[in-house]
């Protein structure tokens, strides 16, 4: 049952390197996958929901929620993730990728630093968070190559003081 999840995550992944969301069929989920349509069914309501657990299971990598002070934790996973495949970020953000793509990583990210934003007391970090990721996924559209955690960083505090 594990194996047949992590097949159809993996297909799906690989399928994203190589087409836009809008291209991609559940039958070739499951031909990349080598299972069965069924089984797809079994796991999964269709290929959103195959996307919805691959971003929760890498967003389970983010570090333990620091402090008042420290990096925000879910900014550095972004920049990281981000840089490493920057062409994608790019062409979501302008509308090649699909439409479910973006919004559904936007929306994991922003819970994710909501509960960030929640320990270190910051008032309303649901709205702060949906602000903050939009800006962030903005600025890494565009920004420069390099190093960008710092800025990133800099101008989410800015935002959250």
């Amino acid at each position: 049952m594990r194996r047949t999840r992590a097949a159809l995550q993996d297909a799906l992944m690989a399928l994203l390197r190589e087409k836009d969301w809008s291209a991609i069929s559940t039958s070739a989920i499951c031909r990349r996958a080598g299972v069965a349509r069924s089984s797809l069914y079994e796991h999964f309501n269709g290929k959103a929901d195959i996307l919805d657990e691959i971003f929760a299971t890498h967003l389970a990598e983010v570090c333990d929620i620091g402090g008042p002070g420290d990096p925000l934790c879910t900014l550095d996973w972004l920049v990281d993730h981000v840089g490493d495949a920057p062409g994608f970020l790019a062409g979501a953000m302008a509308g090649r990728r699909g439409d479910t793509l973006l919004p559904r990583f936007r929306a994991a990210l922003t819970r994710r630093l909501d509960a960030e934003l929640r320990t270190r007391g910051v008032p309303e970090p649901a709205a702060t968070a949906a602000f903050v990721i939009g800006g962030a996924l903005a600025y890494l559209s565009v920004a420069p190559s390099g190093d960008a955690r710092e800025e990133v960083q800099r101008l989410a505090a800015r935002v959250i003081g």
